[in-house]
């Protein structure tokens, strides 16, 4: 029973131009298309500020000392910082408003920041406030879809 290399790469293919973007080719407008090598590739804007945001936090928590933040702090951070990502998508999912990718960017960036926060202090130091903020952000955030998905198909 080997690996089908003919599938492999159909499915491969396929999947390539997800890699960098989740995104759909309708919705290539929140993603940089730069041309790289004589291709065109698509990056989600958000993503590419949350991965950094997510290293920052990890860098100045775990690396950075008197600069990492306090318990309270840190329950402040991921609180809060996740918010205007969360505000921004709803706002360009449920109206007309398109945004922008500067804007994508840089919520992103505190996304992840607040993230990667949430797993230090979760992973670190056992605080179990930051799983259950993340799961009424999960939550939130899944109610989303779900209306946006519905709401789209009607």
């Amino acid at each position: 029973m080997g690996i089908d290399r003919t599938e492999l790469r159909k499915g491969l293919s396929r999947t390539w131009p997800y890699l960098l973007s989740h995104h759909h080719p309708s919705e290539w407008y929140r993603c940089y298309s730069p041309v790289i090598f004589g291709r065109r590739i698509h990056v989600c804007a958000r993503c590419l500020g949350i991965y950094p945001g997510i290293l920052a936090a990890l860098v100045v928590s775990l690396f950075a000392g008197g600069l990492a933040p306090s318990s309270t702090a840190a329950l402040g951070i991921v609180l809060v910082f996740p918010l205007p990502a969360l505000l921004d998508w709803t706002a360009t999912t449920f109206t007309g408003r398109r945004g922008h990718n500067g804007v994508r960017t840089v919520t992103g960036f505190l996304l992840g920041y607040g993230y990667g926060v949430g797993l230090v202090r979760l992973f670190f130091a056992f605080d179990l406030r930051v799983a259950l903020v993340g799961i009424a952000y999960g939550a939130v955030a899944g109610a989303l879809v779900y209306v946006s998905q519905n709401v789209s198909e009607s």
